[in-house]
């Protein structure tokens, strides 16, 4: 296997271990676009105005004609206005509401005939035609909410000919909408048409409105920046979406894409760039690509065709007997740990708190003793005793934990060699023979569980500054000490300057880590072992 093929492998395996946790604790949805209906003979846009311009009941080709560089929005618009002039002149009606409604409801009429045309009727041709949807069913029985920027209703029939689990005896099961305010079922999955629906049968209740010219998109775009969105935006924060079937250009999606970004550093999502199968690839061009969509969407990106698509959707809903075998196969991890370490006032429990979309372990099992609000050089003999003892019990506890996660993406405050920079040098190789006991007592072969360390540095004064509202005692020396002992203790590290840096930009530069880098975890108790026999070197 290639290098190129073995990075791609790798990243798509942690995509995939992501994705099924997020998926099995109900926080995983998709947001779909117009490249998710295509490959099945629904138009695209521009296809879709010119099927538009030449139905009989519009014939407003000519005015297509004429109207090249403008948008696709304009030209909708122009045509609407087209057929709502034509259409008053015909019925003889003054324009008013309900003319208006009458007339508006003929233009539906007519936008649905244009956008099913080539399209299967039957959801058992759509499910066998297209190439992935099918296996993202799984996925959107059990989303607490699908997002389809596209008027037909491809998703809710796969949902019907698959017998959705959240099925009863009455109802079907999931719940479509198109205006955010409403209160869904909360025993439903929801499916939501931000720009309309616009169902086969118009008998399944269409919505009022499409989002589909230039007025439209307008009114969608200001509504947004007053946060009528919030819905949507709250949906962002709460849920890990994979957006498919996008390309990004929908400014109203930008714009609430880019907010998320702002105000929730650590929430991040999948776009899947659909590439053709076999095609060669560019990758210095999807390196680039990656960088820009997560510095600023907050998008993992990821390059995948048809058929890896649909192995995707199946992956994240695959049995877990299934997924070892898998990851096996092919070798890779199905456990990422990323340990956030770094001295007093670094800002890792702060970190970790804006990280919710992954699993994390905190620093402390318990509630805190309250000699951990002294510095470390002030405590007596036994105290230090005291404190080292409830500390290697807490590292202990959080260990096991871990050990028994063998799957998921985790974030860690603090990893478990950390006691260890507490320590006077004559002390150190004892304290961590101790707690190689800890960790592995009696018989047992249990191992401190690798990861990658991520270290937390800065200037020990601005440190400092920090910890003083925080009962806290640890001067800019103490805290300069701790982090040159980190040092000594962890020789592979992945360091976040944090110095005059806003949380958001260090929490930003932690989920980069995460999400797009090499994942290189340390063996950490291999490490221990050796400090244990032959301390730090000066």
């Amino acid at each position: 296997m290639k290098n190129e093929d073995r990075a791609f492998l790798r990243q798509y395996a942690r995509a995939v271990v992501h994705m099924r946790e997020r998926h099995s604790s109900k926080g995983l949805g998709l947001i779909l676009g117009a490249g998710v209906s295509q490959p099945i003979g629904f138009p695209a846009w521009g296809e879709l105005v010119d099927r538009i311009a030449s139905s009989p009941d519009v014939q407003g080709d000519h005015l297509l004609a004429a109207a090249n560089g403008l948008s696709d929005t304009a030209k909708t618009q122009m045509l609407l206005q087209h057929f709502r002039t034509k259409r008053l002149d015909q019925l003889g009606y003054q324009q008013s509401a309900r003319s208006l409604r009458k007339i508006h409801g003929e233009w539906r009429r007519i936008v649905q005939t244009a956008l099913y045309r080539d399209a299967p009727r039957e959801a058992k041709e759509l499910n066998a035609t297209h190439p992935y949807l099918s296996a993202l069913i799984g996925i959107i029985a059990e989303s607490p909410m699908t997002v389809t920027y596209n008027f037909d209703d491809t998703i809710e029939r796969l949902l019907q000919f698959a017998k959705n689990p959240n099925g009863n005896a009455y109802g079907r099961g999931f719940e479509t909408v198109w205006d955010a305010a409403l209160q869904p079922k909360r025993d439903a999955a929801v499916i939501y048409h931000p720009n309309g629906y616009l169902p086969s049968n118009l008998l399944e209740y269409p919505s009022e409105n499409l989002v589909f010219s230039e007025d439209s998109f307008a009114d969608q775009l200001i509504e947004s920046m007053a946060g009528h969105h919030a819905s949507l935006l709250h949906h962002l924060a709460q849920t890990t979406c994979v957006f498919l079937g996008l390309s990004l250009q929908d400014e109203t999606l930008r714009h609430l894409l880019r907010q998320n970004a702002r105000i929730n550093p650590g929430q991040c999502h999948y776009y899947i760039f659909w590439r053709k199968a076999g095609e060669p690839r560019n990758l210095e061009a999807e390196k680039l690509m990656q960088e820009a969509n997560f510095d600023v969407y907050n998008l993992i990106t990821l390059f995948l065709d048809d058929s890896e698509i649909a192995s995707l959707g199946r992956l994240v809903t695959a049995d877990d007997a299934d997924i070892r075998h898998a990851a096996e196969e092919e070798g890779v991890e199905l456990r990422y740990v990323y340990y956030l370490t770094g001295a007093i006032g670094a800002g890792k429990t702060t970190t970790l708190s804006y990280l919710g979309s992954l699993m994390t372990f905190e620093e402390w099992t318990e509630a805190r003793n309250e000699l951990l609000g002294k510095s470390w050089i002030d405590l007596t003999g036994p105290q230090r005793e005291e404190v080292d003892d409830w500390i290697q019990r807490q590292f202990v506890n959080k260990n096991m934990a871990l050990i028994e996660k063998t799957s998921g993406v985790i974030a860690v405050d603090r990893p478990p060699l950390d006691p260890l920079s507490f320590s006077n040098p004559g002390e150190l190789a004892a304290k961590a023979e101790k707690m190689m006991s800890a960790f592995s007592p009696g018989k047992s072969n249990r191992q401190v569980v690798p990861g990658q360390v991520i270290m937390l540095d800065g200037a020990a004064s601005e440190f400092e500054a920090r910890v003083i509202g925080r009962h806290k005692e640890s001067t800019a020396a103490v805290i300069e000490d701790l982090q040159k002992n980190l040092r000594r203790i962890y020789e592979q590290t992945h360091d976040v300057d944090t110095s005059g840096s806003s949380i958001h930009y260090v929490v930003k530069s932690v989920a980069k880590i995460i999400h797009l880098g090499v994942y290189r975890p340390v063996d950490l108790h291999a490490r221990l072992t050796q400090i244990a026999k032959e301390g730090l070197k000066a």
